[in-house]
């Protein structure tokens, strides 16, 4: 099965977010920017069922690490998203 989500960043008045369309959904799902630092973005919107919250952190060897939190219950246990650069020819 292939799932596809459309996702965008976008510059508002209120601020910057993150809007998710899984599945090509509409409308999207909108996280907010909450904290941008050292490498790290922290998108959050805790009126979702899931996720509550969206990280991306650069990590030091130039991977990203993309990481979806819940409530913290088991049900909505964090997951982890390791992504590296590939070297084109």
């Amino acid at each position: 099965m292939t799932v596809i989500t459309t996702l965008r960043i976008e510059t508002r008045p209120d601020g910057i977010y993150y809007v998710a369309h899984p599945r090509a959904k509409s409308p999207g799902t909108d996280f907010k920017l909450v904290r941008s630092d050292r490498g790290q973005a922290v998108f959050e919107n805790p009126s979702h069922d899931f996720p509550k919250r969206i990280i991306y952190r650069l990590n030091t060897d130039g991977s990203l690490t993309a990481r979806v939190e819940g409530d913290g219950s088991e049900k909505e246990k964090a997951q982890d998203f390791h992504y590296r650069p590939v070297k084109r020819n």
